[in-house]
């Protein structure tokens, strides 16, 4: 029989915490083996790091998303050793999943917000990314009507 090592402690309920809540990563993140499974059946892996909340005295288990992920790779690299200690805030949304509302947690860094790519994804992005890419397309049409 085949064994994996869990991951120990409290995890955090993301409709628990409130959206503004000032936290910070207290350890590496790490791959665990998740609660779903592929469609053959073998088991799904998040990625998992400790998360301390302002007013919370224990450090809580937070799966991290991929837009959070993508976020904090923007803010300070792709090592996750460097996400420690960085000051984030806790921004929670209610989504629908099959159905359910759920609520999602999203980790972001200073000088970050969650916004929308192109094709309507969640993104966390530096603030003001979206309007300086919007901006650079106003000056390239009227660059071109110069012309």
């Amino acid at each position: 029989m085949q064994f994996t090592k869990e991951r120990g402690g409290a995890w955090a309920k993301a409709a628990d915490i409130k959206s503004g809540t000032m936290c910070k990563i207290v350890d590496e993140a790490t791959k665990a083996v998740s609660q779903f499974t592929n469609d053959d059946g073998t088991p799904k892996y998040q990625t998992v790091a400790k998360v301390r909340f302002e007013g919370g005295q224990d450090a809580l288990n937070v799966s991290l998303n991929r837009a959070t992920i993508y976020g904090l790779i923007d803010a300070f690299g792709e090592e996750s050793k460097g996400w420690i200690g960085k000051p984030l805030t806790a921004q929670t949304e209610k989504i629908t999943v099959a159905g359910k509302r759920v609520t999602v947690l999203y980790l972001v860094p200073e000088g970050f917000e969650v916004g929308e790519d192109e094709a309507g994804y969640v993104v966390i992005q530096r603030v003001g990314d979206e309007a300086t890419a919007q901006e650079a397309i106003e000056e390239e049409k009227e660059t071109e009507i110069a012309m």
